[in-house]
Protein backbone atom coordinates (compact mmCIF):
# COMPACT_ATOMS: atom_id res chain seq x y z
CA UNK A 1 0.00 0.00 0.00
CA UNK A 2 2.79 2.35 0.93
CA UNK A 3 4.61 1.66 -2.34
CA UNK A 4 1.42 2.25 -4.36
CA UNK A 5 0.66 5.56 -2.60
CA UNK A 6 4.26 6.64 -3.07
CA UNK A 7 4.10 6.02 -6.80
CA UNK A 8 0.82 7.96 -7.07
CA UNK A 9 2.30 10.88 -5.11
CA UNK A 10 5.47 11.11 -7.22
CA UNK A 11 3.41 10.83 -10.43
CA UNK A 12 1.11 13.67 -9.29
CA UNK A 13 4.13 15.75 -8.24
CA UNK A 14 5.66 15.32 -11.71
CA UNK A 15 2.38 16.11 -13.53
CA UNK A 16 1.72 19.24 -11.46
CA UNK A 17 5.27 20.49 -12.15
CA UNK A 18 4.83 19.84 -15.88
CA UNK A 19 1.45 21.63 -15.95
CA UNK A 20 2.87 24.65 -14.13
CA UNK A 21 5.71 24.79 -16.64
CA UNK A 22 3.26 24.75 -19.57
CA UNK A 23 0.65 27.16 -18.16
CA UNK A 24 3.19 29.69 -16.84
CA UNK A 25 5.03 29.80 -20.16
CA UNK A 26 4.76 33.59 -20.49
CA UNK A 27 6.67 34.21 -17.24
CA UNK A 28 8.77 31.04 -17.18
CA UNK A 29 11.95 32.98 -18.05
CA UNK A 30 11.82 35.35 -15.05
CA UNK A 31 10.74 32.45 -12.81
CA UNK A 32 13.69 30.31 -13.87
CA UNK A 33 16.20 33.14 -13.36
CA UNK A 34 14.67 34.09 -10.01
CA UNK A 35 14.52 30.51 -8.74
CA UNK A 36 18.12 29.73 -9.75
CA UNK A 37 19.33 32.95 -8.09
CA UNK A 38 17.38 32.22 -4.89
CA UNK A 39 18.42 28.57 -4.89
CA UNK A 40 22.14 29.24 -5.30
CA UNK A 41 22.29 32.16 -2.88
CA UNK A 42 20.13 30.57 -0.15
CA UNK A 43 23.09 29.07 1.82
CA UNK A 44 24.60 32.58 2.12
CA UNK A 45 21.24 33.91 3.31
CA UNK A 46 21.03 31.20 5.97
CA UNK A 47 24.56 32.04 7.14
CA UNK A 48 23.71 35.76 7.46
CA UNK A 49 20.40 34.91 9.17
CA UNK A 50 22.31 32.95 11.80
CA UNK A 51 24.35 36.11 12.41
CA UNK A 52 21.15 37.95 13.36
CA UNK A 53 20.39 39.78 10.09
CA UNK A 54 16.76 39.70 8.96
CA UNK A 55 16.11 37.74 5.78
CA UNK A 56 13.86 40.46 4.31
CA UNK A 57 16.68 43.01 4.66
CA UNK A 58 19.21 40.61 3.08
CA UNK A 59 16.81 39.97 0.17
CA UNK A 60 16.18 43.67 -0.41
CA UNK A 61 19.90 44.56 -0.23
CA UNK A 62 20.80 41.70 -2.60
CA UNK A 63 18.09 42.79 -5.04
CA UNK A 64 19.36 46.39 -5.02
CA UNK A 65 22.95 45.24 -5.66
CA UNK A 66 21.91 42.90 -8.49
CA UNK A 67 19.69 45.61 -10.04
CA UNK A 68 22.52 48.17 -9.98
CA UNK A 69 24.96 45.68 -11.52
CA UNK A 70 22.39 44.74 -14.20
CA UNK A 71 21.73 48.39 -15.07
CA UNK A 72 25.47 49.05 -15.33
CA UNK A 73 25.84 46.05 -17.62
CA UNK A 74 22.91 47.23 -19.78
CA UNK A 75 24.27 50.78 -19.95
CA UNK A 76 27.92 49.92 -20.64
CA UNK A 77 28.10 46.45 -22.14
CA UNK A 78 24.86 45.71 -24.01
CA UNK A 79 25.13 48.60 -26.55
CA UNK A 80 28.58 47.32 -27.57
CA UNK A 81 27.34 43.73 -27.79
CA UNK A 82 24.23 44.74 -29.76
CA UNK A 83 26.31 46.82 -32.19
CA UNK A 84 28.69 43.92 -32.78
CA UNK A 85 25.81 41.47 -33.25
CA UNK A 86 24.44 43.81 -35.94
CA UNK A 87 27.92 43.80 -37.48
CA UNK A 88 27.90 39.99 -37.56
CA UNK A 89 24.50 39.96 -39.27
CA UNK A 90 25.66 42.49 -41.88
CA UNK A 91 28.51 40.12 -42.81
CA UNK A 92 26.05 37.49 -44.12
CA UNK A 93 26.06 38.76 -47.75
CA UNK A 94 29.87 38.69 -47.78
CA UNK A 95 29.81 35.12 -46.49
CA UNK A 96 27.48 34.17 -49.35
CA UNK A 97 29.94 35.70 -51.83
CA UNK A 98 32.77 33.67 -50.28
CA UNK A 99 30.75 30.44 -50.52
CA UNK A 100 29.79 31.00 -54.16
CA UNK A 101 33.07 32.45 -55.36
CA UNK A 102 35.67 30.45 -53.42
CA UNK A 103 34.53 27.53 -51.24
CA UNK A 104 31.96 25.88 -53.54
CA UNK A 105 34.23 25.95 -56.65
CA UNK A 106 37.00 24.27 -54.62
CA UNK A 107 34.59 21.57 -53.43
CA UNK A 108 33.34 21.17 -57.00
CA UNK A 109 36.90 20.68 -58.25
CA UNK A 110 37.65 18.16 -55.50
CA UNK A 111 34.49 16.13 -56.25
CA UNK A 112 35.23 16.24 -59.99
CA UNK A 113 38.78 15.01 -59.34
CA UNK A 114 37.61 12.16 -57.10
CA UNK A 115 34.59 11.03 -59.13
CA UNK A 116 35.37 12.19 -62.66
CA UNK A 117 31.93 13.90 -62.90
CA UNK A 118 33.05 17.29 -64.18
CA UNK A 119 29.49 18.36 -64.93
CA UNK A 120 28.48 18.31 -61.25
CA UNK A 121 27.92 21.88 -60.03
CA UNK A 122 28.12 22.29 -56.26
CA UNK A 123 26.96 25.90 -56.46
CA UNK A 124 23.47 24.63 -57.33
CA UNK A 125 23.28 23.24 -53.79
CA UNK A 126 23.12 26.80 -52.55
CA UNK A 127 20.00 27.40 -54.65
CA UNK A 128 18.25 24.62 -52.72
CA UNK A 129 18.43 26.66 -49.52
CA UNK A 130 15.15 28.59 -49.06
CA UNK A 131 17.09 31.63 -47.85
CA UNK A 132 17.81 35.01 -49.38
CA UNK A 133 20.85 36.04 -47.36
CA UNK A 134 20.56 39.76 -48.08
CA UNK A 135 16.91 39.83 -47.01
CA UNK A 136 17.65 37.69 -43.95
CA UNK A 137 20.37 40.06 -42.72
CA UNK A 138 18.18 43.14 -43.27
CA UNK A 139 15.17 41.46 -41.65
CA UNK A 140 17.13 40.31 -38.59
CA UNK A 141 18.54 43.79 -37.99
CA UNK A 142 15.15 45.48 -38.30
CA UNK A 143 13.14 42.89 -36.34
CA UNK A 144 15.47 42.60 -33.37
CA UNK A 145 14.31 46.03 -32.25
CA UNK A 146 10.85 46.10 -33.85
CA UNK A 147 9.40 42.72 -32.91
CA UNK A 148 6.44 43.18 -30.55
CA UNK A 149 6.95 39.73 -29.05
CA UNK A 150 10.65 40.40 -28.52
CA UNK A 151 9.98 43.75 -26.81
CA UNK A 152 7.20 42.21 -24.69
CA UNK A 153 9.45 39.35 -23.57
CA UNK A 154 12.22 41.80 -22.63
CA UNK A 155 9.77 43.98 -20.66
CA UNK A 156 8.35 40.94 -18.86
CA UNK A 157 11.89 39.80 -18.04
CA UNK A 158 12.95 43.24 -16.75
CA UNK A 159 9.77 43.87 -14.73
CA UNK A 160 9.05 40.45 -13.24
CA UNK A 161 12.55 39.09 -12.58
CA UNK A 162 13.35 41.51 -9.70
CA UNK A 163 9.81 41.04 -8.33
CA UNK A 164 10.02 37.23 -8.34
CA UNK A 165 13.63 37.28 -7.13
CA UNK A 166 12.82 39.32 -4.03
CA UNK A 167 9.92 37.13 -2.88
CA UNK A 168 11.66 33.85 -3.72
CA UNK A 169 14.82 34.90 -1.87
CA UNK A 170 12.81 36.16 1.10
CA UNK A 171 10.43 33.18 1.36
CA UNK A 172 12.59 30.36 -0.04
CA UNK A 173 12.66 28.35 3.20
CA UNK A 174 8.94 28.94 3.83
CA UNK A 175 8.04 27.64 0.35
CA UNK A 176 10.37 24.67 0.92
CA UNK A 177 8.69 23.83 4.25
CA UNK A 178 5.15 24.24 2.85
CA UNK A 179 5.90 21.76 0.06
CA UNK A 180 7.28 19.24 2.58
CA UNK A 181 4.13 19.58 4.71
CA UNK A 182 2.04 18.31 1.77
CA UNK A 183 4.00 15.06 1.51
CA UNK A 184 2.21 12.02 3.05
CA UNK A 185 3.87 11.11 6.34
CA UNK A 186 4.57 7.47 5.46
CA UNK A 187 6.56 8.33 2.31
CA UNK A 188 8.16 11.52 3.68
CA UNK A 189 11.53 9.81 4.49
CA UNK A 190 11.86 8.60 0.88
CA UNK A 191 10.84 12.02 -0.47
CA UNK A 192 13.32 13.82 1.81
CA UNK A 193 16.11 11.46 0.73
CA UNK A 194 15.24 12.11 -2.92
CA UNK A 195 15.13 15.91 -2.49
CA UNK A 196 18.42 15.96 -0.56
CA UNK A 197 20.18 13.95 -3.28
CA UNK A 198 18.71 16.17 -6.00
CA UNK A 199 19.70 19.28 -4.04
CA UNK A 200 23.28 18.09 -3.64
CA UNK A 201 23.67 17.15 -7.31
CA UNK A 202 21.78 20.15 -8.68
CA UNK A 203 23.62 22.72 -6.58
CA UNK A 204 27.03 21.34 -7.53
CA UNK A 205 26.16 21.10 -11.24
CA UNK A 206 24.67 24.61 -11.42
CA UNK A 207 27.57 26.19 -9.57
CA UNK A 208 30.19 24.40 -11.62
CA UNK A 209 28.46 25.08 -14.93
CA UNK A 210 27.84 28.75 -14.08
CA UNK A 211 31.44 29.38 -13.06
CA UNK A 212 32.80 27.70 -16.21
CA UNK A 213 30.46 29.65 -18.53
CA UNK A 214 31.15 33.01 -16.83
CA UNK A 215 34.90 32.37 -16.96
CA UNK A 216 34.77 31.52 -20.67
CA UNK A 217 32.55 34.55 -21.37
CA UNK A 218 35.43 36.67 -20.07
CA UNK A 219 38.35 34.72 -21.57
CA UNK A 220 37.02 34.31 -25.13
CA UNK A 221 36.24 38.01 -25.78
CA UNK A 222 39.49 39.09 -24.11
CA UNK A 223 41.65 36.70 -26.14
CA UNK A 224 39.91 37.46 -29.46
CA UNK A 225 40.03 41.20 -28.77
CA UNK A 226 43.79 41.02 -28.16
CA UNK A 227 44.14 38.98 -31.37
CA UNK A 228 42.39 41.77 -33.29
CA UNK A 229 39.28 39.90 -34.46
CA UNK A 230 36.47 42.23 -35.63
CA UNK A 231 33.30 41.88 -33.49
CA UNK A 232 35.44 40.01 -30.93
CA UNK A 233 33.12 40.75 -27.98
CA UNK A 234 30.00 39.37 -29.70
CA UNK A 235 31.85 36.30 -30.97
CA UNK A 236 33.46 35.67 -27.58
CA UNK A 237 30.25 36.04 -25.56
CA UNK A 238 28.26 33.81 -27.93
CA UNK A 239 31.05 31.22 -27.81
CA UNK A 240 31.19 31.29 -24.00
CA UNK A 241 27.39 30.97 -23.67
CA UNK A 242 27.45 28.02 -26.08
CA UNK A 243 29.32 26.11 -23.36
CA UNK A 244 25.90 25.48 -21.83
CA UNK A 245 26.15 22.38 -24.04
CA UNK A 246 29.49 20.55 -23.56
CA UNK A 247 31.94 21.08 -26.46
CA UNK A 248 29.43 23.31 -28.29
CA UNK A 249 31.68 26.32 -27.64
CA UNK A 250 34.36 24.72 -29.85
CA UNK A 251 31.93 24.32 -32.77
CA UNK A 252 30.24 27.72 -32.36
CA UNK A 253 33.51 29.57 -31.76
CA UNK A 254 35.28 27.92 -34.70
CA UNK A 255 32.41 28.69 -37.08
CA UNK A 256 32.01 32.31 -35.92
CA UNK A 257 35.75 33.00 -36.15
CA UNK A 258 35.87 31.42 -39.63
CA UNK A 259 32.77 33.42 -40.63
CA UNK A 260 34.25 36.76 -39.50
CA UNK A 261 37.70 36.07 -40.96
CA UNK A 262 36.54 35.10 -44.46
CA UNK A 263 34.00 37.94 -44.71
CA UNK A 264 36.67 40.46 -43.73
CA UNK A 265 39.25 38.99 -46.15
CA UNK A 266 41.66 38.48 -43.26
CA UNK A 267 45.36 38.10 -43.97
CA UNK A 268 47.53 35.22 -42.76
CA UNK A 269 48.76 37.12 -39.70
CA UNK A 270 45.23 37.76 -38.36
CA UNK A 271 44.18 34.16 -39.05
CA UNK A 272 47.23 32.92 -37.13
CA UNK A 273 46.73 35.23 -34.13
CA UNK A 274 43.00 34.44 -33.87
CA UNK A 275 43.71 30.70 -34.12
CA UNK A 276 46.35 30.96 -31.39
CA UNK A 277 44.00 32.99 -29.17
CA UNK A 278 41.19 30.46 -29.59
CA UNK A 279 43.52 27.50 -28.96
CA UNK A 280 44.98 29.21 -25.88
CA UNK A 281 41.54 29.53 -24.29
CA UNK A 282 40.79 25.91 -25.21
CA UNK A 283 44.03 24.77 -23.55
CA UNK A 284 43.30 26.80 -20.41
CA UNK A 285 39.79 25.34 -20.31
CA UNK A 286 40.88 21.75 -20.89
CA UNK A 287 43.89 21.78 -18.55
CA UNK A 288 42.79 24.07 -15.70
CA UNK A 289 39.28 25.56 -15.76
CA UNK A 290 37.01 22.55 -16.33
CA UNK A 291 39.12 19.96 -14.40
CA UNK A 292 39.52 22.24 -11.38
CA UNK A 293 35.95 23.55 -11.26
CA UNK A 294 33.99 20.48 -12.37
CA UNK A 295 36.34 18.29 -10.34
CA UNK A 296 35.40 20.28 -7.28
CA UNK A 297 31.71 20.42 -8.20
CA UNK A 298 30.70 16.91 -9.24
CA UNK A 299 29.22 17.21 -12.71
CA UNK A 300 27.32 15.10 -15.20
CA UNK A 301 28.70 13.05 -18.05
CA UNK A 302 28.91 15.22 -21.21
CA UNK A 303 26.93 12.70 -23.28
CA UNK A 304 24.04 12.85 -20.78
CA UNK A 305 24.03 16.67 -20.94
CA UNK A 306 24.09 16.70 -24.76
CA UNK A 307 21.23 14.18 -24.92
CA UNK A 308 19.21 16.21 -22.40
CA UNK A 309 19.74 19.46 -24.30
CA UNK A 310 18.61 17.85 -27.57
CA UNK A 311 15.52 16.24 -26.03
CA UNK A 312 14.32 19.09 -23.80
CA UNK A 313 15.19 21.66 -26.48
CA UNK A 314 12.99 19.79 -28.94
CA UNK A 315 10.12 19.49 -26.44
CA UNK A 316 10.18 22.93 -24.77
CA UNK A 317 12.27 25.13 -27.07
CA UNK A 318 14.67 27.72 -25.60
CA UNK A 319 13.57 27.20 -21.99
CA UNK A 320 14.03 23.47 -22.45
CA UNK A 321 17.67 24.13 -23.32
CA UNK A 322 18.07 26.29 -20.20
CA UNK A 323 16.51 23.62 -17.99
CA UNK A 324 18.27 20.67 -19.63
CA UNK A 325 21.22 20.48 -17.22
CA UNK A 326 19.15 20.77 -14.00
CA UNK A 327 16.62 18.26 -15.32
CA UNK A 328 19.44 15.90 -16.29
CA UNK A 329 20.72 16.10 -12.70
CA UNK A 330 17.24 15.32 -11.36
CA UNK A 331 16.89 12.46 -13.84
CA UNK A 332 20.22 10.96 -12.82
CA UNK A 333 19.29 11.02 -9.13
CA UNK A 334 15.84 9.56 -9.91
CA UNK A 335 17.33 6.76 -11.99
CA UNK A 336 19.90 5.96 -9.27
CA UNK A 337 17.19 5.76 -6.60
CA UNK A 338 14.95 3.59 -8.84
CA UNK A 339 17.82 1.14 -9.41
CA UNK A 340 18.55 1.11 -5.66
CA UNK A 341 14.87 0.47 -4.86
CA UNK A 342 14.70 -2.27 -7.49
CA UNK A 343 17.74 -4.09 -6.05
CA UNK A 344 16.18 -3.94 -2.57
CA UNK A 345 12.83 -5.31 -3.81
CA UNK A 346 11.63 -8.89 -3.32
CA UNK A 347 11.21 -9.23 -7.08
CA UNK A 348 14.97 -8.76 -7.59
CA UNK A 349 16.03 -10.83 -4.56
CA UNK A 350 13.67 -13.73 -5.31
CA UNK A 351 14.82 -13.74 -8.91
CA UNK A 352 18.45 -14.06 -7.84
CA UNK A 353 17.62 -16.73 -5.29
CA UNK A 354 15.65 -18.70 -7.86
Amino acid sequence: MKSYRGKIFFLCFFLITLCLFLFLNIVIGPLIISFVAAYLINPLFEFLENKGIKRSFISFATLIILTVLSLLAIWIFLPILFEQLQGLIKLLPGFKTYLEGSLFPKIQGLIAELTGQKSYNVIHLYDLLPINVEKVSETLISRIGASTRFIASILIMVIFTPFFSYFLMRDFNKIHNKIFELVPIDIKPVFIEFIEEVDKKLRSVLRGQSIVILTLCVLYPSALLIAGLPTAIAVGVLTGCARLVPYMDILVGSFLCFFVLVTNSADGHLILTVSLAFLTVQCLDGLFITPRIMGRFSGLHPSLVILSVLCFGDWFGFYGILLAVPLAAVGKVSFTMIIKSYKESQFYKNGNNG
